[in-house]
C-alpha cells in the first residue's frame, strides 16, 4: 500500500514540474537574448514639436504621412553569471527617416560585470564615441503584483524612477538567475526581459531567448572612446550643448539610459 502511494506522490510531483516548465521554462546561467527596441517616432516629434506654435504642429502632421510610426532595431544581450555584454545585432539598426536624425547614443554597447560592480560602455552621439567607465548603475525597484508573458516566460514587473523624473516599467523572470537586461537597467531578483520607458516613447522587449552561448570570449569590454565616468559625460554635454535650449534635457535622457 505504502509503495502505491509513493509512486502516486511522484506523478504528481511529476506533473507539477511539467505544469511549471511550460509555464516558465528554466534555463542555463548562460545564454542569448534578443531584444527589439521599438520608438514611438510620431510622439516623439509631437513632444519636440510642444508649445512651438501652431504651425510647426501641423508640419509634424505633415511630416509623420512620410515616417513610419515606429522604428524597430534589434539588439542582443550576451550573458553568463557574472558578466554580460548588450550591444546591436548586425545589420540591426534600422535608418531614421525623421529630420532630426537617430536618437542620441542609439548605438550603444553595454559591458556589466557583477562580481567587479562595474560597467564599461561605448556610446556614440554627434560622431564622438564615448566610453564610460564607472559603478554598475543602481536602481530603487519597486516589485509588485502584475504579471505579463514575454518571450515564452512569466514576468514580474518592477518600477522605478531614474534621472529625477524619468518613469521606468522592468519585466524580469525569475527563471534566469542571471543579472542584467537591456541596456544598463540591472539589480533585479532575475533577468529583466522587458522594459517600458513612457515619457521618452520607447520599449525593449525580448522575443527569443537561447539557453547557450556559441563563444563566450564575445562578451568583451568595448575598448575605443573618451574616457568619462557617468557624472563627468553629464557636465560635459550640459556644457557643450548649451545651445539646444529645452531639447538638452530629452537629448540627456536618451543619452544616459
Amino acid at each position: 500500500m505504502h509503495k502505491y502511494i509513493f509512486l502516486f506522490i511522484l506523478i504528481l510531483n511529476g506533473q507539477t514540474l511539467f505544469a511549471q516548465n511550460d509555464a516558465n521554462p528554466v534555463i542555463s546561467f548562460k545564454g542569448k537574448i534578443t531584444f527589439e527596441r521599438k520608438v514611438n517616432q510620431h510622439k516623439q516629434m509631437d513632444e519636440m514639436m510642444k508649445g512651438r506654435g501652431g504651425g510647426n504642429n501641423a508640419m509634424a502632421d505633415n511630416m509623420k504621412k512620410n515616417i513610419p510610426k515606429y522604428k524597430i532595431d534589434i539588439f542582443e544581450l550576451l550573458f553568463t553569471e557574472s558578466q554580460s555584454i548588450y550591444k546591436p545585432a548586425k545589420d540591426g539598426i534600422s535608418e531614421s527617416k525623421m529630420m532630426f536624425g537617430n536618437i542620441p547614443a542609439e548605438k550603444n554597447i553595454v559591458f556589466n560585470n557583477y562580481e567587479t560592480d562595474t560597467t564599461i560602455t561605448s556610446k556614440i552621439f554627434l560622431k564622438k564615441n564615448y566610453l564610460v567607465k564607472d559603478s554598475l548603475r543602481k536602481f530603487n525597484w519597486k516589485i509588485t503584483e502584475e504579471f505579463r508573458k514575454t518571450a515564452g516566460f512569466n514576468c514580474r514587473r518592477a518600477e522605478t524612477i531614474i534621472m529625477d523624473s524619468v518613469y521606468v516599467i522592468a519585466y524580469y523572470t525569475d527563471a534566469i538567475l542571471a543579472d542584467g537586461g537591456p541596456e544598463g537597467f540591472n539589480g533585479l531578483p532575475g533577468m529583466i526581459l522587458g522594459i517600458v520607458m513612457p515619457r521618452l516613447n520607447i520599449t525593449y522587449f525580448a522575443t527569443k531567448v537561447d539557453n547557450f552561448l556559441a563563444n563566450e570570449a564575445e562578451i568583451m569590454a568595448p575598448t575605443k572612446g573618451d574616457k568619462k565616468t557617468y557624472a563627468q559625460l553629464d557636465v560635459s554635454l550640459r556644457e557643450s550643448l548649451k545651445q539646444w535650449g529645452d531639447f538638452l534635457q530629452r537629448i540627456l535622457w536618451f543619452i544616459n539610459v
